[in-house]
């Protein structure tokens, strides 16, 4: 059996800041490596394997993806081998890690494997319909959502429901319907959990992001700003969850009119996305793209600020090369945009191209 109990390193809320969080996540891979050095049957015996899920989820926790994805590749055999319940805990966390990958497809297949082995239950229920939502398959999103809320039994939505409901309102572009849902559930988390700064960071991104949409720019910047906050404190400015809060202000910013502050956050956001494990070429080429067509076109800045993210694209560009990423046809887009980029700040301070 897999006991909650034994679990401990993945119950940690890794709240504390990069530093103590960074310290807190060394000490349980020390733990782990001493585990595994007195183990003679390796992943085969049921305490590895459940600290080695366990080490798995911190990792994830942390967005540690790449040590994260080496740990479930390497126990995946042994959890399906055994059956209930390591198998499912495994698509779980796997789904999970593939969603922070942003490899939704394959997160789906995890997920509906798991529902197939598995009575009906809101959570596996309700990460379906996160993970097809992300999918930009909205109404059937919604459908899970709502199933989620049957099975659990809500006759009024939850704070979760509240939430999961007006992410799908919202993308919908039923905005009317989606707005008091998710303001709902953002007071009730800081009434019930005024703690929990990671989900109220969220909670404020995702009505940032419907304010945005509505074209209330200026109280989208309001929970931008409120989330980055949050972030910055708990998890601090090289988490994925700080960069997707810089990237909602800096286009809440931009369509605020607040360009100066916005390229500000937009250069954040690109180093960011630069230096992350789960690193896209797609993100990378949709900052380039606002910083040319949205800030210096459409907004009128100076084209020598471009010259500021020269930084974050050399750092880009050096860690698609050690993932493998620059030979894939995206990244082609990416180098070109990137050109530009230099190209025209160079031209306009008169340099030799």
């Amino acid at each position: 059996t897999l006991e909650k109990s034994e679990l401990v390193w993945s119950s940690h809320d890794y709240m504390s800041g990069p530093q103590e969080n960074l310290r807190i996540l060394q000490s349980h891979e020390a733990e782990y490596a001493r585990q595994v050095a007195f183990a003679e049957d390796g992943f085969r015996n049921p305490k590895v394997l459940a600290a080695s899920m366990d080490l798995a989820v911190a990792y994830l926790k942390n967005y540690a993806v790449d040590k994260a994805d080496s740990l479930f590749a390497a126990i995946e055999p042994y959890c399906m081998e055994r059956g209930l319940p390591w198998d499912v805990k495994w698509l779980q966390d796997c789904a999970t890690l593939r969603c922070k990958q942003q490899r939704q497809p394959e997160a789906a297949v995890y997920l509906e494997e798991l529902a197939k082995r598995t009575p009906p239950h809101p959570a596996t229920l309700n990460n379906l319909g996160t993970v097809y939502n992300m999918m930009q398959d909205h109404e059937k999103a919604e459908e899970y959502f709502l199933a989620a809320q049957q099975v659990a039994g809500h006759t009024e939505p939850s704070k979760d429901d509240n939430w999961n409901m007006g992410i799908a309102k919202k993308h919908m572009q039923q905005y009317d319907e989606a707005l008091p849902m998710l303001l709902k559930a953002l007071k009730s988390w800081q009434e019930e959990e005024p703690e929990d700064d990671v989900t109220i960071a969220k909670l404020h991104d995702t009505v940032g992001s419907c304010y945005d949409l509505m074209g209330r720019s200026e109280e989208a910047v309001y929970h931008y700003k409120e989330g980055r906050l949050l972030y910055g404190r708990s998890v601090g400015a090289d988490s994925p969850l700080y960069g997707s809060a810089c990237r909602g202000l800096t286009e809440a910013l931009l369509h605020a009119n607040m360009t100066q502050e916005g390229f500000d956050r937009l250069e954040e956001t690109l180093l960011n996305e630069a230096q992350k494990d789960a690193l896209h070429p797609t993100p990378i080429f949709e900052l380039l793209v606002l910083a040319l067509e949205g800030f210096v076109d459409g907004a009128g800045m100076d084209v020598q600020e471009l010259a500021r993210l020269e930084g974050p694209m050399e750092i880009a560009v050096k860690n698609m090369v050690y993932r493998g990423l620059d030979k894939d046809g995206n990244a082609g887009v990416v180098f070109e945009r990137m050109a530009q980029c230099l190209m025209r700040c160079s031209m306009a301070v008169g340099d030799e191209v």
